[in-house]
């Protein structure tokens, strides 16, 4: 009897755990799902995407609309708007090429008067060089210490794509007895896109003061002989001596062009030119028109002063020598003979 009643307890016992179990609730997971939402994106914008409708009225664009003609079909027209950002591309058509001055001339001679400015150096006459051999340019300033020294002669020639210049100074008066040997110089090479690319350049006042340069392109050095005396420098780009410089303008715009490596049969290095102003100065050949470069710097009073000819191909009209003691050359055209190709 005892165990029937034992039985029935475990029984309940069981029944009663059985009901509490199923009334517990289990923590959930605290992570958060992640909540994706998809979004949908405009079209691509482009000139179907704006074609004329409704909407566009309601729109305040800043941008005009430009109307465009499509044609599908000779006798139908689709008249098709959008902004002007959206236009096709045009072809553009190729700069027509400017005639450079330089390629379209056989030959040119130009004969200058040379002045000797003594300014405030009112020493001896045997310091006057009145070619400015040693010395930078200047400006137009005329007083009565101005006397005529000397002429020079510049002979330029072309023939197919090499060039030769010939350069010879006199000098007159009382100059001309301590200057009795005429200066010449030489400059000889070839020409191409950039200009002159001199190949040999000779500097020469009597037979002791001579000097030589070798422009050696392929090996890219300058060698100069002087005085028996051998310098050699590093060659560089679109170097030019003193005598093909004067014609180098023909080719390129001055302004373009401030920092030309130059030699004078001394020494090798890029002078530096500065752009003064532009104006009218008169001539024998009448009142032309120039663009003012000049030479210089701050620590010294030697300069070099060009004045270039617009209507002649940029070429110096007018040089003015500043020299160490501030007496001043003066190179004043008289003649210039320009045969062109075709004439």
């Amino acid at each position: 009897m005892i165990n029937r009643y034992l039985l029935y307890g475990v029984i309940i016992s069981i029944g009663i755990h059985f009901v509490f179990l199923l009334n517990i609730k289990f923590k959930e997971n605290s992570e958060k799902i992640l909540d994706i939402q998809l979004v949908h994106l405009p079209p691509k914008f482009n000139k179907e995407n704006i074609i004329e409708n409704k909407s566009f009225e309601k729109l305040k664009l800043h941008e005009p609309l430009v109307d465009k003609v499509v044609k599908t079909n000779p006798k139908e027209e689709i008249k098709e708007e959008y902004c002007k950002l959206c236009e096709p591309v045009k072809e553009l058509a190729p700069p027509t090429k400017k005639i450079i001055f330089g390629e379209t001339v056989n030959s040119i001679l130009i004969e200058y008067k040379v002045f000797h400015d003594l300014g405030p150096n009112k020493g001896s006459i045997k310091k006057i060089k009145p070619f400015g051999s040693d010395g930078s340019l200047s400006n137009d300033s005329e007083t009565k210490s101005i006397s005529e020294v000397g002429n020079l002669k510049i002979n330029y020639k072309i023939n197919d794509n090499k060039y030769d210049i010939n350069y010879i100074a006199n000098a007159k008066g009382v100059t001309s007895i301590f200057y009795s040997k005429p200066l010449t110089q030489k400059s000889k090479g070839i020409i191409n896109k950039k200009g002159l690319k001199p190949e040999y350049y000779l500097y020469s006042h009597g037979i002791k003061k001579k000097s030589e340069v070798i422009f050696d392109w392929q090996r890219k050095t300058l060698t100069i002989k002087r005085k028996e005396k051998i310098k050699t420098y590093d060659l560089i780009d679109e170097a030019q001596d003193q005598l093909s410089f004067m014609f180098q303008f023909m080719f390129l715009n001055p302004l373009d062009k401030m920092q030309i490596p130059i030699t004078n049969a001394k020494v090798f290095k890029i002078y530096n030119y500065h752009y003064v102003d532009e104006l009218d100065i008169n001539t024998k050949l009448g009142n032309l028109s120039t663009l003012h470069v000049a030479k210089f710097n701050y620590q010294t009073p030697e300069r070099i002063d060009l004045w270039l000819a617009k209507e002649y191909g940029y070429l110096p009209v007018k040089i003015a020598i500043t020299q160490d003691d501030l007496s001043i050359i003066i190179q004043q055209i008289e003649i210039l003979n320009i045969n062109k190709v075709n004439e």
